[in-house]
């Protein structure tokens, strides 16, 4: 039944998942509870609306559209927006529990003093600013919308309701807000509806009340009005009737607050007074220009000048202050003479380092070669994909013009350096490795599956750990010099980066995915607690700021470590960084001496090609531009791809038409979506996808109908699927935890099989031990299996009976990977090293193979950190599709930043 406000919730009542603990009030919108988040044992204020405010399909759109864009602001000095619902026909809202009071109730008890109005009022129009920037204005500003607790300001109501009472209540003649706020019944006082949601009169803005368009600026206006009853005490418009107010707000000026608070200064006055044009143009334009303001009243001191009325000093007095005014003139002209000769402040110095001569940066993929700057900001280290297609770490010192490339870190992924900078630690096959930076034998720290790491200075290395390719949801700490791992927390979602704070004790943890955000944890344990979302990772960065990547632009707020709080604006230091979406990482790394260091959005350009066996290029569609796994269907008149969307942070799969031209998006869910394959019956594809945070196959209907469906979820993960040509079998690798190696991915232990008859059980078909089996390829028949091993030393192509049986042979020689099938099954192709496409002849006799010596049939160029296969072989085995890139092409060069705090100047 919906809830009428004259139907209070009862304590120990549930509303959803809320449990209700007591009211805290009520008014107009509906009434407000304190409660429990029984998910999440916390503490939350719940908002239930009014369920006699009708809401269309188009508002209640409006409403939830307008949430999620305010539960994406994240400022110290805005309360948080949880959650929005419905429960049985009445709609709620969910937000963060504050102690303290509100400023209308603080002002009641008077005037506040000079330096707490400067300091509330900045945070408020900080706070103001911030969501300007988003696009979302508050429309309801005043005194009882701001909650004044121990850690600042807080600002609450943002723009949800009045959009929905405006457009519900206005009679479709009425024109004017105003006249839609007098209908309004309940009022508390003569003069507003409080908490209704078309806000109060006495903070409306003049092009408010005449039902004009409300903007940044009319906000700027409600604020105005708070800073003047902070300053007084009182309103600064008053009447006995709402259009009284209203008549005041449209054509009197309000008293200056200086008349009211003789000891006010000037420079407040005029800040007041520029809030309250009534000519929105003749404002303030930005809620910024007043923070700046405000805060420089504050930093200028106690104001000069005595209160009206103290006019009398003695001589003693006079000649004091004429002795002080000497020496303040003497200083002036002094400290002028010296700073004229003085040096000027360090500015920032920005240049670039472009990739190693015959190499490209690796960036691309799940585990790209992330820049590190060594702690005292001298040396660059970094991961290079060479010619010969070697991924191998390179150290540059920043006095110097050659990396120098470290032997032995053959597949490195995520360097990063010890406190003294003499060693870097990454991992490779699973491994955690250290080498000395200056050069010699790696040593082998972990054989943990490790994903992200960060070394410490009492000697401890931090260590994320998980299943083969998910992100680890475990943390360890390990000595650096090698030793038994012990636990520090175990978390409920993915471990995205890790980096220590400079206590040692506290570092920041991020998690991906659709709620990202920086955590920071501490090895007492506990509970890591949330200081940013919607962000990739945050780095911390001496002399106390957190530096993330929000929207392609590289960001600095200020962070005090020792209350673990954000504090102040968001600051932009560089615009078009650029973000692996695949790990939602910005690519940037800065040192603790001022050095910072990024890379620009690439735009290294893939293209899918397609070719004959002599590796001829034929003709194709223009323009068909994808990021992994091209799959042709089986009549070769489709193909099935994953696209990158950068500016989204996602990954999706498309089907085009290859004749009409015509693409068709499958997937909109959150996270990535790749490896895509047709299945036997040309209608659907299966694909992997993290959106429940671990890698699962899923298939879905190739025209976009329907619902993705998954094969079968699991405690593990599940990668590249390979279906028998009759629709009988899946075949897919399975991550076990074991030791994980490929140049190409992800890679599991083991490889699986399903029937897609009877039980539908999952059962094992290639276990090795040690060694991994990954990317498992059915023969059309389903009597054999191809796949690859390491056991070797290197990736080797083998092949086996399937479902069991005895035999195994080995198709390459020299390295292999991605083997595909022709649709007879006679012929089996992979890639060699240095990408040259091979066939292998394959032939049965007498339930016993022969496998030809390999041949080269062409060179292809294929797309780095390729999400999925690059290539796919037509059913003829006559026509090929490769993701290829130009191999000329190149990461553009890092930009190096020295001194970059000076940035955070330049942008005032």
């Amino acid at each position: 039944m919906p809830l009428n406000c004259g139907m209070p919730l009862t304590t120990g009542s549930r509303f959803g998942p809320y449990e209700i603990v007591s009211p805290l009030g009520a008014g107009g919108m509906g009434e407000v509870y304190r409660a429990r988040d029984t998910r999440l044992d916390r503490t939350v204020a719940l908002k239930v609306l009014n369920s006699q405010l009708p809401l269309s399909a188009e508002l209640k759109q409006r409403f939830e559209r307008e949430a999620r864009a305010i539960s994406s602001l994240n400022h110290p000095n805005i309360c948080t927006l949880y959650d929005v619902g419905q429960q049985g026909g009445t709609d709620f809202l969910v937000m963060e529990y504050l102690e303290g009071e509100s400023l209308a109730d603080r002002v009641k008890r008077g005037a506040l003093p000079l330096d707490e109005l400067l300091r509330i009022g900045a945070e408020i129009s900080d706070a103001l600013q911030k969501a300007h920037r988003a696009g979302i204005i508050h429309r309801d500003l005043k005194p009882g919308n701001i909650m004044l607790t121990k850690s600042g300001a807080k600002l609450l109501d943002f723009g949800l309701a009045k959009p929905i009472a405006a457009m519900s209540a206005v009679a479709p003649s009425s024109n004017s807000v105003f006249g839609a706020a007098m209908t309004q019944s309940n009022p508390v006082s003569p003069l507003s509806t409080a908490d209704a949601v078309l806000g109060t009169v006495q903070y409306m803005s003049p092009e408010q009340i005449t039902g004009g368009e409300a903007d940044a600026r009319s906000d700027i206006f409600a604020l105005g009005l708070v800073l003047y009853e902070m300053a007084t005490g009182k309103q600064a418009f008053n009447g006995k009737t709402q259009a009284s107010v209203a008549g005041a707000i449209l054509a009197v000026e309000p008293s200056p607050v200086s008349s009211l608070q003789p000891t006010t200064p000037a420079a407040l006055d005029e800040v007041v007074r520029l809030c309250l044009v009534k000519d929105p143009e003749e404002r303030f334009q930005s809620a910024h220009d007043v923070t700046l303001q405000l805060e420089w009243i504050r930093n200028a001191g106690p104001p000069g000048g005595a209160p009206a009325g103290v006019t009398r000093r003695s001589t003693r007095e006079l000649v004091a202050w004429a002795a002080a005014a000497l020496a303040v003139i003497t200083a002036l002209l002094l400290g002028t003479a010296f700073f004229t000769r003085a040096p000027q402040p360090a500015q920032a110095v920005i240049a670039q380092i472009p990739p190693p001569k015959d190499a490209n940066f690796a960036l691309w993929g799940t585990a790209p070669g992330m820049p590190a700057l060594s702690p005292d900001g001298k040396q660059l280290a970094f991961v290079a994909s060479t010619s010969d297609g070697r991924e191998l770490v390179y150290v540059r010192s920043l006095d110097s013009l050659n990396p120098r490339a470290l032997d032995g870190t053959d597949g490195a992924q995520h360097p990063f350096w010890s406190p003294d900078g003499r060693f870097l630690a990454y991992s490779t096959k699973g491994k955690l490795y250290r080498i000395d930076a200056a050069g010699g034998p790696p040593f082998e720290l972990s054989a943990l599956n490790l994903t992200r790491a960060a070394w410490n200075r009492d000697g401890s290395i931090l260590v994320s750990v998980g299943p083969a390719g998910s992100p680890g949801r475990e943390i360890l700490r390990i000595p650096a010099s090698g030793g038994e791992p012990q636990s520090v927390a175990k978390l409920t979602y993915p471990v995205g980066s890790l980096q220590f704070l400079p206590d040692g004790t506290h570092f920041l943890v991020h998690r991906p995915g659709e709620n990202s955000g920086t955590y920071v944890g501490s090895l007492s344990g506990g509970e890591p607690k949330l200081l940013i979302h919607g962000t990739s990772p945050a780095l911390y960065a001496l002399p106390g700021y957190l530096l993330f990547v929000q929207d392609g632009t590289l960001m600095a707020q200020k962070f005090d470590t020792s209350s673990m709080q954000l504090s102040g604006a968001v600051t932009p230091l560089a615009q078009n960084v650029f973000v692996n979406n695949v790990i939602n990482r910005g690519i940037f790394s800065v040192s603790e001496t001022g050095t910072l260091v990024y890379e620009v959005s690439s735009h290294l350009s893939t293209r899918i090609l397609f070719y004959d066996r002599s590796g001829k290029q034929m003709p194709g569609p223009e323009g068909l531009g994808a990021s992994g796994s091209p799959s042709l269907s089986p009549d070769g008149t489709k193909l099935a791809f994953s696209m990158n969307d950068r500016a989204a942070g996602k990954v999706d799969i498309w089907v085009q038409d290859l004749a009409r031209g015509i693409k068709t998006r499958l997937t909109f869910s959150s996270g990535i979506n790749a490896d895509v394959s047709w299945m036997p019956d040309g209608k659907n594809v299966s694909f992997l996808s993290n959106q429940d945070g671990r890698f699962h196959i899923y298939t879905k209907a190739a025209d976009g109908t329907g619902d993705s469906t998954p094969l079968f979820i699991d405690d593990a993960a599940e990668f590249f699927p390979s279906w028998s040509a009759d629709g009988r079998y899946v075949a897919f690798q399975r991550s076990t935890g074991a030791r994980v190696q490929s140049a190409y991915g992800p890679a599991s232990g083991e490889i699986w099989a399903m029937p897609l008859f009877g039980e539908r059980k999952p059962f094992p078909v290639v276990q090795n031990g040690q060694f991994v089996a990954i990317r498992p390829a059915l023969s059309p028949d389903a009597k054999w299996l191809a796949y690859i091993s390491d056991e070797s030393g290197q990736q080797e192509i083998y092949l086996v009976p399937f479902p069991h049986g005895s035999g195994r042979w080995q198709v390459s020689s020299g390295g292999g990977n991605m083997p595909r099938w022709s649709r007879d099954g006679k012929e089996l192709f992979y890639l060699a090293p240095g990408n040259q496409l091979m066939s292998a002849k394959i032939a049965e006799q007498n339930q016993s193979l022969e496998v030809s010596q390999a041949q080269p049939l062409f060179q292809v160029s294929p797309a780095q950190g390729s999400l999925g296969p690059v290539y796919d072989v037509s059913t003829d085995g006559k026509k090929f599709v490769v993701l290829s890139e130009d191999p000329h092409e190149r990461f553009p060069p890092f930009t190096l930043v020295l001194n970059w705090p000076a940035l955070l100047k330049d942008q005032h």
